[in-house]
């Protein structure tokens, strides 16, 4: 029999040293999980624990390694499954990801986690920040009642559905985006550059001009003149706008203001109702208490308003009230979801209930967007075409005119 030294965690997260007979290194492994422990380290005891030392990969961006974090979550979750202990699976990690900013993140893992921190904390500082708050506190549960892998599938799931989610948005903005950007630039490019060219013809004839034509020709000659006067003034008031915006009593009025548009404020109301409710259940499925999950799952949300009343909200939790109570007196959430959560609460499913509140939204939100797509795509062509029909009525007006004229 030979003696390893081993560096293990327990299920309440504690790290403790020690010494353990077994006849090889894996038999010494299986028999510190037999005793409850997950193994960080084991190393024959005549050897002192190495160091990882890893290469300094310096210039890799933080966002390349929240680029890769989903296939890094993913891969930690599969090695794990697999019965492969904690640190070979970080340092097999950081080889893979070895070419990646992932890789200077997993060999920083590595390091901490051998020298005696639990995983949370080492994700806490890792370099360039790549691990959300959500996602430490979801693994800091699992490794508290020794379901780090379930928590580390949780926090994977709700990041690539959130990941989903926001690039289904982006998508489908896309394209009335630039159709509107195109309508734009071609109007102001027909109005300062064509139209003055005819403008020139049309003042050498002499004709009394038809009004639609006078009218397009005073706006044209009004953006020649003062159309860098009209961008300047543009810009200022849009950066006097931002900068208004970082005042929190401004931003709170503004982001309450948003939920309460027409068409829009539905889309952003049902987006936030989906982002939190999604959040605020992977926690509490997770293992996180209810008071913790609501501060973390309120940093989900990008709305002020929205955060403030989770924050409200939690004050009223502590003091005793229920969840779907105390999300009703603070919060703009539909009455729908509320009174999904209300059941949650009396059966006893607030977990399963409030993640069925988030698919409903999450559904919600693509509808109506896909109805306000719908309406928004026609109007921007149908106003490009009333205003290029417009220009072209208005030249062909004068051109009409000047023809009437006797030579």
């Amino acid at each position: 029999m030979a003696v390893f030294g081993y560096r293990v965690t327990d299920r309440e997260g504690r790290v403790t040293e020690g010494v353990v007979e077994a006849p090889g290194e894996m038999s010494a492994r299986d028999r510190l999980r037999e005793m409850g422990y997950l193994p960080i380290r084991v190393w024959p005891a005549s050897a002192p624990p190495g160091k990882i030392a890893g290469p300094a990969e310096k210039g890799r961006s933080a966002r390349g390694a929240r680029r890769d974090l989903l296939p890094f979550l993913q891969g930690l979750t599969t090695l794990l499954r697999a019965g492969i202990p904690l640190d070979r699976s970080l340092e097999m990690l950081g080889d893979l990801f070895r070419a990646q900013a992932m890789g200077n993140v997993a060999n920083s893992l590595l390091r901490n986690v051998r020298a005696g921190q639990s995983l949370a904390d080492a994700m806490r500082k890792a370099p360039g920040s790549p691990f959300s708050r959500f996602t430490v506190q979801m693994v800091s549960a699992g490794q508290a009642t020794g379901r780090l892998e379930d928590a580390l599938e949780q926090a994977y799931q709700f990041l690539e559905r959130s990941r989903d989610f926001r690039s289904t948005l982006l998508g489908s903005l896309l394209y009335p985006a630039i159709l509107l950007v195109a309508s734009i630039l071609s109007i102001v490019l027909l109005v300062v550059f064509v139209v003055p060219r005819f403008a020139v013809v049309f003042s050498s004839s002499g004709v009394l001009l038809p009004l639609p034509t006078r009218v397009l020709l005073a706006v044209s000659a009004f953006f020649r003149e003062y159309g860098l006067v009209f961008l300047i003034v543009f810009v200022l008031a849009y950066l006097f706008f931002s900068a208004a915006l970082r005042r929190p009593e401004a931003r709170r009025a503004w982001d309450r203001a948003k939920l309460g548009w027409p068409l829009v404020g539905s889309v952003l109301t049902a987006i936030e109702t989906s982002r939190v409710m999604r959040s605020l259940s992977s926690l509490l499925s997770g293992g996180v208490p209810i008071l913790p999950a609501f501060v973390i799952a309120r940093e989900v949300s990008g709305n002020l308003a929205i955060r403030d009343g989770m924050e409200a909200a939690r004050s009223r939790v502590q003091s005793g009230a229920k969840v779907a109570r105390a999300l009703a007196e603070t919060t703009p959430f539909p009455e729908m979801a509320l009174q999904m959560i209300a059941v949650g609460e009396e059966t006893g499913r607030l977990e399963a209930m409030l993640e069925s509140v988030a698919d409903t939204y999450e559904g919600t939100a693509r509808r109506r967007l896909r109805n306000f797509l719908t309406v928004l795509e026609p109007a921007v062509i149908l106003g490009m075409g009333l205003l290029v029909g417009f220009i072209v009525f208005a030249m062909f007006l004068a051109i009409f005119r000047m023809n009437e004229v006797p030579f």
